[in-house]
């Protein structure tokens, strides 16, 4: 499988500081952690590191892995800057077992992490390998931006627009993928630079997530359509999977 974010991965933080995650999503993960009493937790696709800092607030035993080398590069460092020592390998969310001997109680896989998987195949392996590496009673936690709300939103988005940087969206889609073309904007004396990253994602909305969760065992799934838990609706910003 390709590494879409070699290049990216090392201007991706250009998204904000990892610290930004300790809003009402973290409420969110220590509301359901506490709850739920768990210790141990793996984001299986850690990315920069944003998530893992804003769980290890959390006095939880954390561990990282993403398919990314980039990724994971750009993760020990923001964590070493931070004081943070957490496990970090590489590894393909469809194989955890590969790497990942033990189980965990918590499983996350954030920000449209598993869209990445374009087949029913890919996306079948990863989630039975998300349930394989969970102990009994454990929780599944998916989070993404896509939802039938922000499929309806026009094509081009600026989501990030400092003095000295922007970044763009322009997005295409179909009844199956959604691409994004993220057009990077250097423009300060340091830096002059423009660079694009261009991201397909599968579009895995409510209805299908209940048919895949289901078909790979998990008994218990509900769909928030935001961090107070409310539920998903065609109006809802966010989508947020939890499953047992």
């Amino acid at each position: 499988m390709e590494d879409r974010y070699q290049s990216f991965a090392y201007d991706y933080d250009e998204f904000g500081r990892i610290e930004e995650y300790l809003g009402a999503e973290a409420a969110f993960f220590q509301q359901v952690f506490s709850e739920n009493k768990f210790k141990s937790v793996l984001d299986c696709a850690c990315g920069t590191g944003q998530h893992l800092y804003m769980l290890s607030e959390m006095d939880l035993e954390v561990t990282g892995s993403d398919y990314s080398k980039a990724m994971l590069e750009v993760a020990e460092r923001n964590l070493s800057e931070r004081g943070k020592e957490i496990p970090l390998t590489q590894c393909d969310f469809r194989y955890l077992e590969e790497v990942h001997k033990e189980k965990f109680d918590a499983i996350v896989c954030l920000t449209t992490a598993l869209p990445h998987m374009h087949t029913e195949q890919d996306l079948v392996t990863a989630l039975k390998s998300m349930k394989g590496r969970l102990n009994k009673d454990g929780m599944l936690i998916l989070t993404q931006g896509t939802t039938h709300h922000n499929l309806s939103l026009p094509p081009i988005e600026v989501v990030v627009n400092r003095m000295d940087f922007s970044r763009i969206f322009v997005k295409e889609q179909n009844d199956e993928f959604q691409t994004i073309h993220v057009l990077d904007l250097y423009h300060s004396p340091e830096r002059m630079e423009n660079n694009q990253y261009d991201i397909v994602y599968k579009i895995i909305l409510d209805e299908e997530y209940h048919r895949l969760l289901t078909k790979v065992g998990f008994k218990k799934i509900q769909i928030y359509g935001d961090y107070d838990r409310s539920p998903y609706d065609k109006q809802s910003k966010r989508l947020i999977v939890v499953a047992q």
